[in-house]
């Protein structure tokens, strides 16, 4: 196995668009919307909330599937301005990404042709042709990470699911795929309006070392159906916990295990947060 997951890590995320909301980790308490017994007594769901970095869209908008055909529009007071096709594979502007282009530095201007396909402009959003329900979404962000290190797109851990939506994951070999990262997303009702807000998480940036993508291609899955097949040492340890979660005088077994590893291990460093994050 190549690499270490102790190799340093370092992210930057930039954006094409300079109102954009900037990427920031991800929320412990989903900004203060996630339940306080969640987050005080259960750091499984705390961790896996706040693990990785938000990106948000550029704008607000709205896509919409009719069975056959997908149109966009854009959102003023949460509501749809002109609903336009992308029929055909044709592709969705934003109306001033072609500005954003004009305010780039003098060093860059050389090398903007990189756009003219899109029209000297920005790509936005392109609907598969072969499947018009399926929409290729461009952030404008642009991520780069250290060596061996790579991330996953994927949705807001623990943010409700939005109806009519599905989001497709990836892994991103960014410490070295330096340009746009794809966000596929595909509609699953027609007529439902699927709405997106530049201030809500689209997606979510969580990283990955690729010793761990090799692991688990070369991991060893051992899987026992029925307690004949359990080992001893598992069904051993297993019963320690369930007696603990069944005591009615003890509380938060797993926050109380965690605290007592690290008493006893000052190596230890547990998955999770103390304190719950503040709700912007």
């Amino acid at each position: 196995m190549s690499g270490t997951t102790t190799a340093p890590l370092r992210v930057e995320i930039y954006s094409l668009y300079g109102d954009a909301k900037p990427s920031e980790a991800a929320s412990p308490s989903l900004r203060g919307s996630l339940p306080a017994r969640a987050v005080q007594q259960c750091p499984p769901v705390a961790a896996a909330s706040g693990f990785g970095w938000y990106v948000y869209p550029p704008i607000d908008f709205a896509l919409r599937w009719d069975g056959q055909d997908t149109e966009w529009t854009l959102l003023t007071e949460n509501e749809p301005t002109r609903w336009r096709s992308l029929a055909g594979g044709y592709d969705g502007k934003l109306p001033d990404a072609a500005d954003e282009l004009q305010a780039a530095p003098e060093q860059f201007r050389g090398d903007l042709d990189i756009f003219d396909r899109y029209g000297a402009s920005i790509p936005f959003l392109d609907a598969d042709p072969r499947s018009a329900n399926t929409v290729e979404l461009v952030t404008g962000v642009v991520a780069r990470t250290s060596p061996g290190w790579c991330l996953i797109a994927r949705g807001a851990p623990n943010w409700p699911a939005q109806r009519g939506l599905q989001l497709y994951e990836g892994v991103v070999e960014t410490d070295w795929y330096t340009s746009l990262l794809p966000t596929i997303l595909r509609l699953t009702e027609a007529g439902q309006v699927v709405r997106f807000y530049r201030n809500i998480p689209l997606m979510c940036l969580q990283p990955v070392h690729r010793s761990t993508l090799e692991a688990f291609r070369n991991a060893e899955l051992v899987t026992g159906e029925g307690l004949p097949a359990w080992p001893a040492d598992v069904w051993s340890d297993f019963v320690a916990l369930r007696r603990r979660r069944q005591d009615p005088e003890i509380r938060s077994s797993y926050r109380r295990e965690q605290s007592r590893r690290v008493r006893e291990n000052a190596t230890y460093q547990p998955i999770g947060v103390v304190e719950a994050d503040q709700p912007s």
